[in-house]
């Protein structure tokens, strides 16, 4: 693929890629509407069907998936995956529609996260077929009904298409300034339940035994588990790190982290030993074998009481891996750094991060790389806005990448 003739022909084709980001932005698709996510999934399912796309759509109470496939005719197998649907309720988009201003600056409801880079991946393909590139074997396109709650069905879908594919690029938006993302933490969670003997705080604590004073060893024991934090936080907000001329890409974020995010006892009187307590947390770190250390760790924590004769309950544990950047990931990622050194002069930066997108899944079976769309800010309020400016680049880029691993894999 020539790049020159790649980012001439998308030009040429940007006022279609404003139309069509329109018309989808105005359709209400928001997590839970089953009707505003199936009138998003035909517009594009009508879009690659046009291209020569095969379209299945899959439906459950709340919501429609779509998935499409082009076939090629050679052997490797991509998968991109997007997603339709919005956190924002019906009606928002009449409320706000799409609206782009004299700096290609678009607004409107979900008119970035996720719905230009959904657009983006229909030009990628429009831009395969103008110049009869066809040298994969086949590039599977998922688009998510339930992305921004997640569910059952989605789950499904990733773990059911990701052992068909070879790689796997997930279409989130873009990090600013070229930003793509190559690792994610996995997650877990953990309920300790923690068992005491209940009495009077002054005439009995001989006899009794607290739950809340074995949940505080239990915190400190999880808090010893879990990666140092900074000394002073202050130090390391955004407006801290700008200050001091340092470009946050979340390399700052910890190895592992241990969040005891809810706590409680039954108890609600200062002169009574509590005979019951207990915690939720969530755990996330970047590498399956931490996932699994931090796992067996933590369901050793009844073993490890100070308090005599109570008795702690550990359940719950890992539910989504990490997306880990394995030397297959990063070969993909200096493939990708090269076509923008190339074509744009310009370096990418990896970022890392702590929250999950299908990503975490589809690394489970795949190399997986992720935040490849178009640039978007403030994405959840209602202010958010794309940087279509960088839809013509973002988008030459993921068309070269296609093409150059599909040429060349597998990579060496």
């Amino acid at each position: 693929m020539d790049g020159t003739k790649v980012k001439t022909y998308l030009q040429q084709q940007f006022d279609s890629f404003v139309k069509d980001l329109e018309t989808l932005t105005n359709i209400d698709s928001g997590n839970g509407d089953p009707e505003g996510t199936d009138r998003a999934a035909r517009f594009v399912g009508e879009k690659l069907q046009a291209l020569g796309a095969t379209i299945e759509y899959r439906k459950n109470p709340r919501s429609t998936h779509l998935i499409a496939r082009l076939k090629g005719k050679g052997t490797f197998r991509l998968l991109l995956i997007a997603h339709i649907d919005t956190v924002f309720k019906p009606g928002e988009a009449v409320k706000r529609p799409f609206r782009l201003d004299e700096k290609n600056i678009a607004y409107g409801p979900g008119v970035g996260d996720d719905k230009a880079t959904v657009i983006q991946t229909i030009y990628a393909l429009k831009t395969l077929k103008e110049y009869d590139f066809d040298a994969f074997g086949e590039i599977i396109l998922y688009y998510n009904g339930e992305e921004e709650g997640g569910s059952p069905t989605a789950e499904a879908i990733v773990a059911e298409l990701s052992p068909q594919a070879d790689v796997a690029v997930i279409m989130d938006t873009a990090r600013p300034g070229w930003g793509i993302v190559t690792q994610r933490k996995g997650s877990a969670n953990y309920d300790i339940k923690v068992e005491g003997i209940s009495g009077h705080a002054g005439n009995a604590p001989h006899s009794c035994a607290s739950a809340i004073m074995e949940l505080g060893n239990q915190i400190s024991l999880l808090y010893k588990l879990a990666s140092p934090l900074p000394q002073n936080p202050h130090e390391y907000t955004r407006e801290a790190l700008q200050q001091k001329g340092i470009v946050d890409h979340g390399q700052f974020i910890t190895a592992n982290a241990i969040n005891v995010g809810v706590i409680g006892s039954s108890n609600d009187r200062i002169n009574v030993i509590p005979g019951d307590a207990f915690a939720k947390l969530n755990v996330r770190c970047y590498t399956v074998a931490e996932q699994e250390r931090l796992d067996r760790a933590i369901k050793d924590l009844p073993n490890q009481t100070v308090v005599p004769g109570v008795k702690v309950t550990v359940t719950g544990g890992i539910h989504t891996g990490p997306m880990e950047k394995t030397d297959q990931v990063q070969k993909l990622v200096d493939v990708y750094k090269n076509i923008v050194r190339r074509e744009y002069g310009a370096e990418v930066v990896e970022w890392m991060a702590g929250g999950l997108t299908d990503g975490n899944r589809t690394a489970k079976f795949i190399p997986t790389i992720d935040a490849l769309g178009v640039e978007n800010y403030e994405e959840h309020t209602d202010h958010e806005y794309v940087d279509l400016n960088t839809a013509v680049p973002r988008t030459t880029a993921l068309v070269l990448l296609l093409a150059e691993i599909t040429e060349s894999w597998p990579l060496a």
